[in-house]
């Protein structure tokens, strides 16, 4: 039911249906036989770019060689190109050729383990560095990831 004026509601811990049009309570078969019935309406999703589109399928990684097996787990098979600096730094990450494959159930890891993905962000500092200098890092990410 995508009725707009239709809300539930709790009162003290039990659940009922609103009917902000009629301002009672009703049920749920008095909503289906509504004369006052509006739907929701459905947006759109934003499409990617063009200019997305080919980066992400031009990705590649400096950090592997191999893209169809996980780089965590070398294990399965990749599901994903993961980005390793995420966030507003994704497309950087695309540009600088800094994903890796990644399975489904290392990328459920990835975002709860906060060492195993520091340990790769700072690998990936590493293999951006033997290219490039510690300012250009700083210039196209913004936050120097330490190197121990």
């Amino acid at each position: 039911m995508n009725c707009m004026h239709l809300k539930i509601r709790t009162k003290q811990y039990e659940k009922y249906i609103y009917c902000k049009q009629k301002r009672k309570t009703i049920s749920f078969k008095d909503c289906i036989n509504c004369k006052h019935k509006e739907f929701k309406q459905v947006k759109e999703l934003k499409k990617k770019s063009n200019k997305l589109k080919q980066l992400e399928a031009k990705r590649y990684s400096i950090l592997t060689n191999n893209l169809n097996i996980c780089y965590i787990c070398h294990k399965r098979r990749k599901d994903d190109l993961h980005e390793i600096f995420g966030g507003s730094n994704r497309q950087k990450s695309m540009e600088w050729r800094l994903v890796i494959p990644i399975c489904r159930k290392c990328h459920n890891e990835w975002d709860t383990n906060k060492e195993l993905r520091q340990k790769i962000q700072q690998k990936a500092k590493e293999e951006f560095l033997k290219e490039n200098t510690e300012e250009k890092f700083l210039k196209e990410f913004g936050k120097s990831y330490f190197i121990q």
